[in-house]
């Protein structure tokens, strides 16, 4: 089998490994970017695109992101329904002045979404996009690496991870292992007939006994259908040893306040698993010739279990760490960890917050407490809204002063 050459090999055509293929597309590097699958393909996710996606976006250039404003396959949502444990409902309609751009979020297929970036990637004469391109194996050393797959053998300078939840990159160079108590496990089915839905398109988030820590989502999609999952932390799945889609499926048939949503509904496409390897704990996300980027190193929001723009924000600065070893010749580790110093000095803080709020809202009689007296002020139903953009606001959170003075409100 022939040997091809590059200077940069991309692991994953995600939204991670496509916005480092964006950002290397005017540094005339020799770039591959390979994927197991042919685009558009479906990828097993909640949807959910968070105000980081457009941050990335803008990030790369203004231009992208007046393509993703403009992109149609997608759903604005300016507003969040939070339902706790005992029932009680706390909903919230943003209004531009918490947040920046033209919504709170968007949900988009990962179908559509992920396609979009890499349609932006088409036509740049440095980049070579091979489609059905699995890695099998990798090896490094002080020279580059080589990366065997399925149809070719490549020889590169720099490798990027981006291939994932389950990352050969990662397992391999990293040495990553799977820990319970950072880790999630999710499911996900696209359905339509949802009844009671609402035009301000409420993300919908259930806080039930059942799956705790964790909760179960209901997020508009165009033409009528939804995404409706839930995740929990693998550790509290072993525990309880639930099977996440049989129980999706109870709360659906069964639940009081879900079950008459779905009476009518139709499952378009079936209840599919997927992991989620949390950003709870740190770890070395690069090393000599190589870099880790979105799934792969363990970037996904403790406590949302969003991931799509933290992969992007961190494709941007593995882009430019590539721009960085290639002006000075050096791909040692120790040059990398500038990449690990960026990524976390985006990410690790609101990491660190989110992973104590996961614990807090794991616990029924909290959450109990706040939706009820939430729900009851609009002071503080406008605090909670200014916590989309506003981390010193959230980090009030993590104090106990915050709930001694919602207790006596």
């Amino acid at each position: 089998m022939p040997v091809e050459s590059y200077d940069v090999a991309i692991v994953g055509a995600g939204p991670g490994g496509a916005m480092c293929a964006l950002g290397l597309k005017a540094s005339g590097l020799r770039v591959a970017v390979l994927d197991k699958a042919t685009f558009p393909r479906d990828k097993i996710c909640g949807d959910a695109l968070s105000g980081k996606v457009s941050e990335a976006l803008s990030m790369h250039s203004p231009d992208l992101l007046k393509d993703f404003e403009r992109f149609s396959e997608k759903l604005s949502t300016t507003a969040l329904r939070l339902v706790s444990p005992r029932g009680d409902c706390l909903e919230i309609a943003f209004t531009p002045r918490h947040y920046s751009g033209s919504a709170l979020g968007h949900i988009s297929t990962r179908l559509a979404f992920d396609n979009f970036l890499v349609e932006k990637l088409r036509g740049a004469p440095n980049i070579s996009l091979l489609k059905s391109c699995r890695l099998n194996s990798l090896s490094v050393d002080a020279t580059g690496a080589h990366l065997f797959c399925n149809n070719r053998i490549i020889k590169t300078k720099l490798v990027i991870g981006a291939d994932g939840a389950h990352s050969l990159v990662a397992k391999r160079l990293a040495n990553f292992t799977v820990d319970p108590r950072h880790y999630s496990a999710a499911v996900r089915a696209y359905i339509s007939g949802i009844r009671d839905t609402r035009p301000e398109n409420y993300v919908e988030f259930y806080i039930l006994k059942d799956i705790l820590p964790g909760y179960l989502w209901i997020f508009p999609l165009p033409n009528g259908m939804a995404n409706v999952g839930m995740g929990i932390l693998s550790s509290a799945l072993h525990k309880q040893r639930l099977n996440l889609r049989d129980k999706l499926l109870e709360i659906l048939s069964t639940h009081p306040l879900i079950a008459p949503r779905f009476k009518q509904a139709t499952i378009v496409d079936g209840v599919k698993g997927f992991g989620l390897p949390l950003g709870s704990r740190r770890f070395q996300i690069s090393g000599e010739r190589f870099m880790l980027v979105g799934d792969a190193a363990s970037l996904i929001d403790p406590l949302t279990g969003e991931g799509i723009g933290e992969a992007m924000l961190s494709g941007n600065f593995a882009a430019k760490q590539v721009l960085d070893c290639f002006e000075k010749n050096d791909f040692s580790a120790a040059a990398m960890r500038r990449y690990d110093d960026a990524v976390y000095g985006r990410l690790w803080n609101s990491f660190q917050l989110h992973s104590f709020l996961q614990k807090v809202a794991a616990t029924p009689l909290i959450m109990n407490f706040l939706v009820r007296k939430i729900s009851r002020s609009t002071a503080m139903k406008e605090f909670v809204a200014s916590m989309v953009e506003d981390f010193d606001a959230r980090k009030k959170l993590a104090s106990p002063s915050f709930y001694l003075k919602l207790l006596f409100e």
